[in-house]
């Protein structure tokens, strides 16, 4: 037996030609395993002579995932402003869902019979803190179309109910009358009214009752389910024009700006020092973010967009596109980024779509200073990067995951 087995083995080594020794593989030569390119030293100039015109106490971070480019101060705290906002828009994501949109029913009690409701007219509001003229009008058609003309009862509000963001509920209630019977319009709802297809009817709906508000109501006769836009657009609505009351309406059921803190620090790897959050607009210094917490939110947002086949852009307003705050800046085209003020305060933050360094996301905090050289040093700064980095389009950002944990 072991003389069969020794002629085996020998028959197998000796078959043919003398082994080689085997080659070690060069596995970072491999296309897998290959880095974007290296900050160029035009970059690197360009950016530290931004940061040598600063005062030591600005905030500044431009860092790839692979490459920080400038650094100035990124784990400090700093007033964020409106980027606060960016931290509201991650919470409210988390909170309701990326698919989420706010309900507003209407109810009735009693019978409708020629045209009038013998009855009360219930609104249940849903937390929707982007219902405006035009919902209102929509929601006065629809009760045409189902044969209510006149309201013999009162209308009566429920739950949260939130019109032009308006935070009393009392003064949403009268609004939403007005809007319901096109004879009491105002000028303001005519000038919503004539940004609407020309084919919208006018609504006339009477309510010839009171207007109250109750906890709740045993009527549970649904007449309609009014849908809002979804989160994502109502999130991109408040920060193209940095709408401070929607911001705070959003809010309300995370708790605010501590709760919104709660989310972000169960969500993300930013520690607990480097947010503190007093309310969801940025409105007061009191608001600190350091540059390096806004670039994970960022990262946050992209990667969870790129989750569900979008981009920072679904969220953010876009240079060259969208107005709201941008409207006077003289930023690069194509960037989805968000401003912030406050009196001696200017933040900027977005992210910069590279072909050689893929994303490149940025956090600028200016505090204690002019706000428009502030704002022409930030609109400079970009446009050099975007004619030393060749700008990919905002298509590529899709499918686009961090590869840093936020």
């Amino acid at each position: 037996m072991f003389n069969l087995i020794a002629l085996i083995v020998t028959g197998f080594f000796s078959a043919g030609e003398t082994l080689t020794p085997a080659q070690p593989l060069n596995w970072q030569e491999l296309p897998l395993f290959s880095l974007p390119s290296s900050p160029e030293s035009e970059i690197k100039t360009t950016l530290q002579k931004y940061l040598d015109d600063l005062s030591p106490s600005q905030g500044v971070l431009v860092a790839s995932d692979w490459w920080t480019f400038a650094e100035n101060r990124p784990e400090m705290t700093h007033a964020g402003a409106s980027l606060t906002k960016i931290a509201t828009t991650v919470a409210a994501l988390e909170h309701y869902g990326i698919e989420h949109r706010f309900e507003t029913v209407v109810k009735k009690e009693g019978k409708i019979e020629a045209g009038v409701l013998e009855g009360d007219l219930i609104i249940e509001g849903g937390g929707d803190p982007f219902f405006v003229w035009e919902d209102a009008i929509a929601l006065g058609n629809a009760l045409n179309e189902l044969g209510i003309e006149k309201v013999r009862g009162d209308l009566i509000v429920i739950g949260d109910f939130f019109m032009n963001y308006e935070k009393e509920i009392t003064k949403s209630t009268d609004l939403l009358k007005q809007a319901f019977d096109s004879q009491s319009w105002s000028f303001p709802i005519e000038r919503q009214y004539k940004q609407m297809p020309v084919e919208t009817p006018r609504p006339e709906v009477q309510i010839l009752g009171e207007t109250m508000t109750k906890k709740s109501t045993d009527s549970t006769e649904v007449l309609l389910r009014h849908q809002s836009l979804p989160l994502t657009d109502i999130l991109k609505r408040m920060n193209i024009y940095s709408n401070n009351a929607m911001s705070e309406l959003i809010a309300k059921p995370m708790g605010g700006g501590e709760g919104i803190r709660e989310i972000i620090l169960q969500v993300t790897a930013i520690p607990p020092e480097e947010i503190k959050l007093i309310n969801a607009s940025g409105l007061g210094v009191e608001n600190q973010m350091s540059p390096r917490a806004v670039v994970k939110l960022l990262r946050y947002l992209q990667t969870s967009m790129a989750e569900n086949d979008g981009t920072l852009a679904d969220l953010l307003p876009v240079t060259g596109e969208d107005g709201g705050t941008l409207r006077d800046r003289a930023l690069p085209k194509g960037l989805p980024v968000k401003t912030g003020s406050l009196a001696t305060v200017s933040t900027l933050a977005g992210v910069i779509p590279t072909e050689s360094h893929g994303l490149v996301y940025f956090a600028i905090m200016n505090q204690y200073g002019s706000l428009n050289r502030f704002r022409q040093e930030q609109d400079q700064l970009l446009q050099t990067l975007a004619q030393d980095w060749e700008i990919s389009s905002l298509e590529n950002l899709k499918h686009e995951r961090s590869a840093i944990a936020p």
